[in-house]
């Protein structure tokens, strides 16, 4: 008998079979693929993925190899202010020019580092200034007096605390720290405490350093300042126009100014930041 008439009718079934094994293969591929991409934290050099990433949950401000250990020493405080008035503390072109007139501060936020960028604690703090938050400056932080009379403390205690970790920390960090500085210092001479840790410790500005990285232009072909949330996106996903999730503005900048040092200080050709110090108030 020839086995022809019978491969003919085996054939088709045996294709039809290897087609939908080969069709659940691929699905489970594009599947682990989908997975990974959600799963895995983002890290600089590889293709960007995200198109929002929740500053409260995601594993790039939370995960346990952030945390610094038990004996680690303070180096870097990262710090935030949020202010009563809605000054615009975006990076200008003409940063060395006269800052604006300070105002109260109404959330002051830190993160102290050890070298190597690892958390090792977290403050964030409402102070019960006197007078009234223009609605401009709500919209941009989400404060208002209501906060303030519920969750405020006295400045005085906020400073005096803040003072103390700064004294044990070696270099300050901000986006835009000479502005940072300024409201601060402003509140200190207000108060009658001293600014001299504020003012003489070593600093860092991460605005500076990222014009450095040069990512950012003016129609001139110039290197611009970026705001923190574009230099976070180009750290980590290649991407500055990045959607961000939070409660806090406070929190976030902070968070996202120590994420972005951290990216710095792994890049290897960057210089020791002890070196390099980029400031706002130098060309």
């Amino acid at each position: 008998m020839s086995l022809a008439p019978l491969l003919l009718l085996i054939l088709p079934l045996v294709l039809f079979v290897a087609q939908l094994l080969l069709r659940k293969r691929l699905g489970e591929v594009s599947s682990l693929r989908k997975r990974s991409k959600q799963d895995r934290p983002p890290s600089p050099g590889l293709t960007p993925w995200a198109t929002e990433v929740d500053l409260s949950t995601h594993p790039l401000f939370h995960a346990p190899s952030l945390l610094a250990p038990l004996d680690a020493e303070p180096y870097f405080l990262v710090l935030d202010t949020e202010t009563r008035d809605a000054i615009d503390e975006a990076p200008a072109e003409a940063v060395s020019q006269a800052l604006p007139s300070p105002s109260p501060v109404i959330a002051l936020t830190w993160q102290v580092l050890d070298e190597d960028g690892r958390l090792m604690s977290e403050e964030y703090h409402l102070l019960r200034q006197e007078g009234r938050i223009t609605p401009e400056a709500t919209r941009l932080h989400g404060l208002c007096e209501e906060d303030l009379r519920a969750g405020g403390e006295a400045p005085r205690l906020v400073l005096e605390r803040f003072l103390r970790v700064t004294a044990r920390a070696k270099v300050l960090v901000a986006h835009h720290l000479r502005f940072h500085r300024a409201m601060i210092a402003a509140d200190l001479e207000a108060l009658g405490l001293s600014k001299a840790d504020l003012l003489d410790r070593e600093d860092y500005c991460t605005m500076e350093g990222g014009k450095a990285l040069g990512f950012k232009r003016r129609r001139s072909g110039e290197a611009s300042y970026p705001r923190l949330s574009e230099l976070f996106g180009q750290l980590y996903y290649e991407r500055p126009h990045l959607a961000l999730r939070y409660q806090e503005k406070g929190l976030r900048d902070v968070r996202l100014c120590s994420a972005c040092l951290r990216a710095l200080l792994r890049l290897p050709s960057y210089r020791p930041l002890s070196s390099l110090r980029p400031r706002a108030d130098e060309d």
